[in-house]
This record gives C-alpha cells, sequence and structure tokens, in this order.
C-alpha cells in the first residue's frame, strides 16, 4: 500500500512488478506480460563444465522467463516475469509462429 498522494493516470508504487522494465499496466490495455516479444531470453550458464574429447568447457543455454528489455534497460537480469502481469509501456506483441499458419494454410485448400 502507498501512502503517496494517487494521481489519475500517474503510475503509483503499487504498480511495481519485480523485473519489469516499466510499470505494469502502463502497456495497452488488455495485453500482458505473457503476450510480449521481450519476455523470456535465452541466457547461458556461468559455469561451464570440461568435455574430455572436445577439450573444452561447455556451457549450456537455457530460455529464461525474465524480461528482455529490463536486461537491456538496466545491464542486469531481472526477476521472473509472469504470464499474467498487466503489460508495461514497452509492450511488443510476440509474433505468432509460422508454423501454426502454414498447417492451417494447409487445412483450407480443397
Amino acid at each position: 500500500m502507498s501512502f503517496m498522494t494517487k494521481i489519475e493516470g500517474v503510475p503509483d508504487t503499487d504498480d511495481v512488478r519485480d523485473g519489469m522494465a516499466f510499470f505494469a499496466g502502463t502497456g495497452p490495455y488488455g495485453k500482458t506480460c505473457g503476450d510480449c516479444k521481450f519476455r523470456g531470453y535465452v541466457r547461458t550458464s556461468s559455469k561451464g563444465t570440461y568435455n574430455e574429447s572436445r577439450q573444452e568447457f561447455v556451457y549450456r543455454s537455457y530460455r529464461t522467463t525474465k524480461c528482455e528489455m529490463f536486461r537491456r534497460l538496466s545491464g542486469h537480469h531481472g526477476s521472473e516475469v509472469k504470464e499474467e502481469y498487466p503489460a508495461c509501456k514497452y509492450f511488443e506483441l510476440k509474433e505468432k509462429k509460422k508454423a501454426s499458419a502454414v498447417s492451417s494454410q494447409q487445412g483450407n485448400s480443397p
């Protein structure tokens, strides 16, 4: 709960979600972080394991559910961002997978 005066249209401290690039709810109406292209990026582990056969260290890559825009702006990896969080002002709609578009076109042909 915030003890500051609430001004209409201005984000408040209650609108803050850890790991988000900006205040929650400042993006397009009805959109969530789950719809945003910036939620989730590939990250490489900092500790590698040595592979004898290749004679080198091997680092694992994995997909996170963190905000890429937060990382770009702050230079740090933020907290996990849940799909249901209301979108922020940096929201950009993620592209649909092309495989589903191709399969739907094939199903409509005679």
